[in-house]
């Protein structure tokens, strides 16, 4: 095995987004301390605590490697382990111990877009307006403003009303992350939400290269308009009690 301490040096084992995400916490003003990175015969795993709300275990590569660095992780580090659904397939073929408990949707895209009019980053005194709208039409969003790991809002106005907001939320190096998606019930399904994430697709893509995301599986509305934006779908599986 060998350690990986930057992002650089996850980048340099591997271009997988996921993985490349997570490698914030090996950033000196990462928020928790006690992020770690390996390697090991061409599998890259990472343990990165708090990250968008769980400490975290993740691994990619070939299978038996991958099986391999994340027993070694999990014997070191508390965490959740993820990986990508058809790496767990093989993994599961090595050790029929492995349990998939649940399946979610990484999604990530490098393309962007010329800027466009409407939506715009909120300023400060702007954003308890975001934080009201999340309350009212996506109370279960898994973060909310001034939570940790926020750092800016974007929305779309229809006069003075806030009508849709999304959060530039967990940022890596090499790539941005949206959260925090939210329209107002009554201006849904005019094409808000599209506008905003295009806003912060384009301005994360601009600045990081690569700009992802997380959707439940079964919410086959949010994973369209994620696809009609260029965003490609990845099955992950999360691992059970190992």
């Amino acid at each position: 095995m060998h350690q990986l301490r930057t992002p650089a040096d996850v980048a340099a084992a591997t271009a997988d987004p996921l993985i490349n995400w997570s490698a914030q916490a090996l950033t000196p003003d990462y928020l928790y301390p006690g992020g770690a990175a390996w390697t090991l015969d061409g599998a890259t795993g990472i343990y990165a605590p708090g990250l968008y709300r769980r400490d975290r275990v993740m691994v990619t590569g070939p299978a038996e490697p991958a099986l391999k660095l994340l027993t070694t992780l999990l014997a070191e580090h508390r965490g959740i382990p993820v990986v990508e659904t058809a790496l767990f397939e093989r993994m599961r073929e090595l050790d029929p111990r492995l349990t998939d408990v649940a399946t979610f949707g990484w999604m990530a895209t490098t393309a962007g877009s010329a800027p466009e009019a409407g939506p715009r980053w909120l300023t400060a005194a702007e954003v308890d307006q975001a934080d009201a709208l999340l309350r009212v039409a996506n109370s279960d969003s898994w973060v909310m403003p001034g939570e940790p790991g926020t750092r800016r809002w974007a929305g779309l106005f229809d006069g003075d009303t806030l009508i849709s907001v999304g959060g530039d939320c967990w940022p890596a190096p090499s790539v941005g992350f949206v959260a925090g998606v939210a329209t107002h019930p009554d201006h849904r399904g005019k094409g808000a939400s599209s506008a905003v994430c295009r806003f912060l697709r384009d301005e994360l893509v601009k600045e990081h290269g690569a700009c992802a995301l997380m959707v439940y599986a079964d919410n086959l509305t949010a994973v369209r308009l994620y696809e009609r934006l260029g965003f490609e779908y990845h099955s992950m599986s999360v691992i059970g009690p190992y």
